[in-house]
C-alpha cells in the first residue's frame, strides 16, 4: 500500500496534495540518503584509504590525501547519489531542482580537483627542487582556468545555452576579463621568468629596501611572494614586482665558500712616521713581521748604499709595516678563507685620516658567527696598534669645540 492509497483510505481524494506529500517525502528520503552517502565518503571511506596510505612505503600518498579532500568528495558522491535518485520522481519543479544539483555537482567536482592540485603541490614541495622550481604559481593559473570553465558550465545549464556559444561570446568580455585578473596573468608571466632565469627560489634571503623587504622567502604563488624579514615581520610582494623592480639576492654568498668582509680605520696622519732603530728591534720579536722585516732591511741597506742624501734613502714606515703585518695576521686566521681574496690596502687619505681597509671573506657565513669573525679582527686590529705608535682618527670634544669656534 502506497501513500496515494492510505490518504484515500481516510478521505483526502485531492490528487495535487497527494502528490506533493508523496514527492516531498520521497525527496527528503533521497536526501538522507545522500547525507549518509556523505558521512560514509567523509569519515569512513577516509579512514579506511589513509590507514592503506599510511602502510604504503611512499610518502606522497599521505600528502595526497588530507580531511578536506575526502569532505569534497563527500559533497560530490552525496550530490550524485541525489541527482540519480530523483531521476525517478516527476514534479514541475523537479527540473530547476536538477539543475541546482548539476551547479552543485559542477562546483563540487572543482573543489576536489584543487583538492588533488593542493596535494600534488605538496608532494612537490617535499621534494629539494621545489625551492628552485616551485608549483604553486602553474597549480593556481590552472585552478583559475577551470573555475571559469566551471561559471560557463553553471551558466549553460542554468540557460540551456551551448557551451559553443557561451565560448563565442566570451571573447567579447576578454578585455574585462584582462582588467580582472591582471595581478594573475602579470604575476604569471613573472613567476615564469623568475623560474626560468633562476631569479629567487624558497629559502633565498632577498633584500628590497625600498618595500622594506630583508628575509627569507617563505612562498611564491600566482600574485604574491611572501619574505619572512628577520624581525619575524611577514612582507608579501607582489610576484611581478621581482621583475620589474630591482632586488638583492643574497644566494650567491649562500652557496659560496665564504662571506665577505670589507671595512676600514682611520689612521691618525700625526701618528705616520719612520721606524725607528728601536722600534724595528721591537716589532722583531713577532714571528709575523721577523721573516718581512729582515728581507725588507736588507733591501733598504742595498739601496740605501747607492744615495748619499738622506732625502732619497728609503726608510721602513708605522703605517706600512703595521699594514703588511695585518695581511700576514689575516693569512693565518682560521676563520678566514684563504682561497677567497684577502688583502690590507690604504684608501684615499682625507679629513678623517688614512683609511686601512680589510677586504677578505669569513670562512663561516651564518649571521651571528659572521659578525663574531668581523669583531674579533678590528678589536685585534684596535689593540696592536699602539704598538705600531699608530692612533686611529677620532673627533674629541675638543676637536669638536674646536672646529665650531672657527
Amino acid at each position: 500500500m502506497n501513500l496515494t492509497s492510505i490518504l484515500k483510505s481516510i478521505g483526502i481524494n485531492s490528487e495535487g496534495l497527494l502528490i506533493f506529500l508523496n514527492t516531498t517525502i520521497s525527496i527528503f528520503i533521497i536526501g538522507l540518503i545522500g547525507w549518509i552517502s556523505y558521512i560514509i565518503a567523509r569519515k569512513y571511506l577516509a579512514h579506511i584509504i589513509i590507514k592503506i596510505a599510511g602502510n604504503t612505503s611512499t610518502n606522497w600518498d599521505n600528502l595526497l590525501f588530507d580531511k578536506k579532500f575526502f569532505r569534497r568528495l563527500g559533497y560530490l558522491i552525496s550530490a550524485i547519489v541525489i541527482q540519480i535518485g530523483l531521476t525517478s520522481l516527476e514534479w514541475q519543479y523537479m527540473g530547476i531542482i536538477h539543475k541546482f544539483i548539476s551547479a552543485w555537482i559542477t562546483f563540487s567536482s572543482v573543489l576536489l580537483f584543487s583538492s588533488v592540485l593542493d596535494g600534488v603541490n605538496r608532494i612537490w614541495e617535499s621534494y629539494p627542487i621545489s625551492k628552485e622550481k616551485p608549483l604553486k604559481i602553474f597549480t593556481q593559473v590552472l585552478m583559475i582556468f577551470v573555475w571559469c570553465v566551471a561559471m560557463i558550465v553553471v551558466v549553460s545549464i542554468f540557460t540551456g545555452k551551448s557551451l559553443l556559444i557561451l565560448l563565442g561570446g566570451l571573447t567579447a568580455f576578454a578585455a574585462v576579463l584582462i582588467l580582472v585578473f591582471q595581478d594573475s596573468i602579470l604575476g604569471f608571466v613573472a613567476g615564469i621568468q623568475l623560474s626560468a632565469n633562476n631569479m629567487v627560489k624558497i629559502g633565498d634571503w632577498i633584500v628590497m629596501a625600498n618595500r622594506g623587504v630583508d628575509g627569507d622567502v617563505l612562498e611564491i604563488n600566482l600574485t604574491t611572494v611572501k619574505v619572512q624579514n628577520w624581525d619575524k615581520t611577514i612582507t608579501t610582494i607582489p610576484t611581478h614586482k621581482l621583475v620589474s623592480e630591482s632586488f638583492t639576492n643574497w644566494r650567491g654568498m649562500q652557496e659560496s665558500k665564504g662571506r665577505r668582509i670589507m671595512r676600514s680605520i682611520n689612521i691618525d696622519i700625526n701618528t705616520i712616521h719612520h721606524l725607528s732603530d728601536a722600534e724595528i728591534e721591537q716589532l722583531k720579536s713577532s714571528e709575523l713581521l721577523k721573516d718581512y722585516l729582515e728581507q725588507k732591511l736588507n733591501m733598504l741597506e742595498s739601496y740605501n748604499t747607492t744615495t748619499n742624501t738622506p732625502l732619497d734613502r728609503h726608510k721602513l714606515t708605522n703605517i706600512g709595516t703595521f699594514r703588511e703585518y695585518l695581511g700576514t695576521w689575516l693569512s693565518h686566521n682560521p676563520d678566514i678563507n684563504l682561497e677567497m681574496t684577502h688583502m690590507v690596502r690604504q684608501l684615499q687619505s682625507g679629513p678623517t685620516g688614512v683609511p686601512i681597509e680589510i677586504y677578505c671573506f669569513s670562512a663561516k657565513q651564518s649571521w651571528i658567527d659572521y659578525e663574531r669573525v668581523q669583531s674579533d679582527i678590528f678589536d685585534h686590529v684596535f689593540a696592536v696598534m699602539e704598538l705600531f705608535n699608530l692612533k686611529p682618527f677620532q673627533y674629541s670634544a675638543g676637536t669638536v669645540a674646536t672646529l665650531n669656534n672657527k
